[in-house]
């Protein structure tokens, strides 16, 4: 029996195999996104845009997840140094594409990828509002780097930003609201700045309409 004559048998039969690689292929890479957000980032001292931000979440914290923050947040000793909440092994709870540093010419066109360990989502009367927690920095709306012979330094912030954006803090917390319209904007605060609300039973900012704007224009984007 020649090719030609096996030719009609193994057709669908490699056509089979094909389909069957595929969909395991595309089961082996799916996305474990749940929750995606599209914003702008604007820079605190003029709202000047400073680039899109993506928020993709992968999975949403537990309660104990929260009882282990708050109980890591009322620590107040001095050999606290990183959050144990956030030493735990255990999945990401997301990540944040983040505009390219600027004043760096083609690094500025590359968005920077930053993980979070925590994300809260509820619904207010006013909206949603989402709560992201990390012991990274997010820089949305710092100013520019300046150039130096010897390397790359940040600017001087400007008030209402947090004392030394060239350094990872030990707890940075993004608080976003959403009004009805399902647009929202997001701010962010150190612990310093960040209240538990039993009611809501949630971390936010505290103070929230006196810190500046981070993120414009917040919307969901499904995944």
């Amino acid at each position: 029996m020649n090719l030609e004559s096996l030719r009609p048998i193994l057709a669908p039969v490699i056509g089979a195999a094909i389909c069957f690689g595929v969909s395991q292929s595309g089961a082996a890479l799916k996305d474990p996104t749940i929750a995606q957000f599209a914003a702008r980032a604007v820079s605190v001292p003029d709202t000047k845009d400073m680039g899109p931000v993506e928020i993709r979440i992968t999975r949403w914290s537990t309660d104990q997840d929260l009882q282990d923050l708050r109980a890591a947040l009322n620590d107040k000793s001095p050999s606290s140094m990183v959050l144990p909440a956030f030493r735990r092994a255990q999945p990401e709870a997301g990540i944040v594409m983040m505009p390219g540093m600027q004043g760096l010419g083609e690094r500025s066109r590359i968005q920077q990828a930053l993980t979070f360990q925590f994300a809260r989502q509820i619904d207010t009367p006013s909206g949603r509002q989402i709560v992201i927690a990390t012991d990274h920095h997010f820089r949305f709306g710092e100013p520019p780097v300046k150039h130096l012979d010897y390397g790359v330094t940040v600017e001087k912030p400007e008030t209402g930003t947090l004392a030394d954006p060239a350094r990872d803090p030990e707890f940075t917390l993004l608080d976003i609201r959403f009004g009805p319209d399902g647009k929202g904007v997001g701010k962010m605060a150190p612990a310093a700045k960040v209240a538990y609300n039993a009611t809501k039973k949630i971390f936010e900012i505290e103070n929230y309409a006196a810190q500046p704007v981070r993120l414009t224009a917040v919307k969901s984007a499904k995944p």
